[in-house]
């Protein structure tokens, strides 16, 4: 973890001059780390994201309307060759911008609909993110070792109380 590792570190650092033992700045440092982890959650989801809900509306529609009319180019090139020859452009060509409509404006449709939903994010209770950190630790201390590449494998956790014996 790359900023909350460099934190930990100052915060272990200056438990370590005022003389405090091993086990007690370990358990602070998780202390820190869980209520750092909550707090940055919390952020995002009471503020971050009913943002991003409201930021990110016009400028993905109008993405969205631009990648429309670059991939129906293809569509208006054959159709024009096909005509300039004085032919029917073959039905592949209608279904090709079938497709390509359909497509684009059902996400240009879930960005409409999905996006608003973020501020929903900001009615989150505390104790579902704090059972969401619980989860998300759990998850992070799965330990997931291929066979025979590391033989001495084990979990952030079993790594964090192996140091205590030492």
């Amino acid at each position: 973890m790359p900023v909350l590792g460099d934190l930990v570190g100052l915060l272990d650092d200056a438990a370590t001059q005022f003389g405090f033992p091993f086990w007690f700045r370990t358990f602070a440092e998780l202390v820190v780390a869980v209520v750092l982890t909550f707090i940055l959650l919390r952020v995002l989801t009471a503020k971050l994201f009913p943002w991003l809900g409201g930021a990110l509306a016009y400028p993905l529609t109008q993405l969205t309307r631009a990648l429309l009319v670059l991939l129906l180019l293809p569509d208006l090139g054959a159709s024009r060759l096909a005509r300039r020859f004085g032919r029917t452009p073959p039905e592949i060509v209608y279904g090709y911008g079938s497709g390509v409509v359909a497509v684009v404006e059902g996400v240009d449709d879930l960005f409409k609909r999905a996006l608003p939903k973020l501020s929903l994010t900001r009615t989150i209770r505390p104790w579902l993110l704090a059972v969401l950190l619980v989860i998300g630790f759990l998850l992070w201390n799965n330990q997931d070792c291929a066979s025979g590449t590391a033989p001495q494998c084990a979990s952030p956790v079993q790594v964090w109380l192996a140091s205590f014996d030492q």
